[in-house]
């Protein structure tokens, strides 16, 4: 078993790096922003650069008339967020407002959602809900002054900038800089004018929460109740008789269905994430199956393959010595790896960012990114299990983006009471709640929300645990013991374990983590930081009961020693022209008596 995972990390390369880090990145970077990604790597883009018609056409765009510095500069930073929140707070102002005023219950739903999220604290829920009962504005003055505390000014001054920079505010209070504009002035003058200005809520995001306030339901749509699947199965014969031959050869022919269940839903998102996972390690048919004969993991579409290629976590094998580069296998590459380490959350959000970024150069990329992030929140707000008619969604972009979100694993789509239906997954839910009311903006954070706490428990507990847990134990000898029975954990611990020391019991795998294995995780471009991220978030629950060390110091201080190896010496190239320029000038000054020895 040993030598196959051997294998199986061998086969996948990565391109060495080169002097010239900073112009391919410079270069990978720009392709993204294009939309037109194809490598980050030099060669490969030299290799490309007559080939086909489609690429003449992308060469050509490219040396069309660049967009705005502002418009550019708005898209750099969307492209950079870390959540889906903090994507919010960086979209342009009249887009979130847009966002805001969206009917109901898109906009009532977002507007709930940023008044429970991270980005606002404590002290900007109580300002808002106090000016939403107050008619919507209020003094500054009176705000500070009467509402807070006299040593806490400052934080409630920060707390209006915040409002102010997520739209909740008008921007009359000029606490917010856009991109391209300057704060010039006196902070005293400034601080006065201030305190005699009033805080005055937008219209479209006091009118939402006003309407979220006063609805009863917690769900934002109307959910398909056990009623309404009784009523269906009671009058369906005569529902699929009237209704067969208008529609002959379409998906509505596919009979209904009872509901998933949440097993099903875990199962079915599992399914979707294993199938890229084990595509980017590159496992063959027996990696795909499970560890004891259970049902294999089928492969990626070519759509989801296209887009692993155009995020960059994939690229065509740089070694490929063919005359048709079209058949070039596809390798992972060192993003591809740093997102293999990664927490669920964090990949996820890592799909929606470029599924987003997608749209930057759309006629219409501000209506649908707000379709898109809309719904993505409204999902957020619904139970795994609860289930929703598409017609719920009104427009055709909508429901695009739904079965977009479909094979990210978010929805699941189905027939259910004579309808399509889509069921939230534990995944889609867990993308907004793990930004709700917490300490830290990031969903991939040095340990795991109570909820993923609890599912893992449940499979640890359970008599035949499931291939989609993972609950590794680092000790003090260096020796990693994992609970799991997935070879694509397997793996991934395989990046940086020795694969000579793999031992394996029913459910249990062991591993040792030696100077080589980080070594040559380090050449795969996996860092030390991401190294130990990965065991935090995947560490035992009862490590955490017990407030013990998730990894042991010995451990995590030899790794970050092994990382800091590498820059202890740095090799430079230097062009012999230019140590002969430098030599003669400092015969020049001796000569001169300008420099004396």
């Amino acid at each position: 078993m040993a030598g196959s995972i051997t294998h199986l990390i061998q086969r996948r390369k990565i391109p060495q790096p080169t002097h010239t880090k900073n112009i391919t990145n410079l270069v990978y970077y720009c392709c993204i922003k294009e939309g037109r990604y194809r490598s980050h790597q030099r060669t490969q883009i030299k290799q490309h650069k007559m080939a086909g018609t489609k690429r003449k056409l992308d060469t050509t765009t490219t040396t069309t008339t660049s967009p705005p510095a502002s418009i550019e500069h708005e898209e750099v930073l969307l492209s950079t967020s870390t959540s889906l929140f903090e994507y919010l707070e960086r979209l342009p102002n009249n887009t979130l407002r847009s966002i805001y005023a969206l009917p109901a219950p898109r906009g009532p739903t977002v507007a709930a959602a940023v008044i429970r999220s991270s980005c606002i604290t404590d002290m900007s829920r109580q300002i808002v809900l106090r000016l939403v009962a107050c008619g919507g504005s209020f003094n500054v003055g009176s705000i500070v002054d009467g509402w807070i505390n006299k040593h806490g000014r400052r934080d409630g001054i920060l707390a209006l900038k915040r409002l102010e920079s997520m739209g909740i505010l008008e921007p009359t209070l000029g606490l917010v800089s856009r991109p391209g504009e300057e704060n010039n002035g006196n902070d005293e003058d400034k601080r006065t004018k201030l305190m005699g200005k009033d805080a005055v809520l937008t219209p479209e995001f006091r009118n939402s929460l006003k309407l979220y306030l006063s609805t009863s339901s917690s769900s934002p749509w109307p959910i398909i109740t056990h009623d309404l699947i009784e009523e269906y199965k009671k009058n369906e014969k005569g529902l699929v008789t009237s209704s067969k031959s208008a529609l002959d050869g379409s998906e509505k022919d596919k009979p209904s269905r009872d509901p998933p269940s949440r097993q099903e839903l875990e199962a079915y998102t599992q399914s979707s994430w294993d199938s890229v996972l084990h595509f980017l390690v590159g496992s063959d048919e027996s990696d795909r199956s499970g560890m004891d004969g259970e049902d294999g993991v089928e492969e990626p579409s070519e759509a989801m393959v296209q887009f692993l290629t155009r995020i960059g976590l994939m690229q065509e094998d740089p070694d490929y010595k063919g005359k048709d580069r079209s058949k070039a296998p596809l390798v992972i590459t060192s993003k591809g790896y740093e997102f293999m380490l990664r927490d669920i959350n964090a990949q996820v959000w890592q799909f929606v960012l470029q599924y987003l970024n997608s749209m930057a150069h759309h006629e219409m990329k501000d209506a649908l990114r707000m379709d898109a992030l809309s719904f993505l929140i409204c999902l957020g707000s619904a139970r795994v299990g609860e289930g929703f008619h598409i017609n719920v969604l009104g427009n055709k972009t909508a429901r695009r983006v739904m079965k977009d979100f479909g094979r990210f694993g978010l929805v699941f789509v189905c027939r259910v009471a004579g309808m399509t239906a889509f069921y939230p997954t534990r995944v889609a839910v867990n993308l907004i709640a793990s930004n709700e009311k917490s300490g830290n903006k990031q969903s991939d954070v040095l340990g795991q929300s109570v909820s993923a706490t609890r599912s893992l428990e449940e499979s640890l507990q359970a008599p035949v645990p499931s291939r989609s847990h993972l609950a590794v134990i680092v000790q003090t000898n260096f020796q990693v013991v994992a609970y799991t029975r997935s070879k694509l954990h397997v793996s991934t611990l395989g990046l940086f374990c020795d694969v000579q020391s793999y031992r394996r019991l029913p459910n249990v795998i062991f591993f040792h983590i030696t100077r080589d294995s980080i070594r040559s995780a380090f050449r795969l471009g996996v860092t030390a930081d991401q190294i130990l991220r990965f065991l935090h978030v995947h560490a035992h629950p009862m490590l955490r009961s017990g407030g013990q060390l998730l990894v042991p110091a010995n451990v995590k201080d030899q790794i970050l020693l092994w990382d800091r190896e590498r820059r202890r010496v740095v090799m430079d190239e230097v062009s012999s022209i230019t140590v002969l320029c430098y030599f003669f000038f400092i015969i020049i000054l001796i000569s001169t008596g300008i420099l004396t020895l």
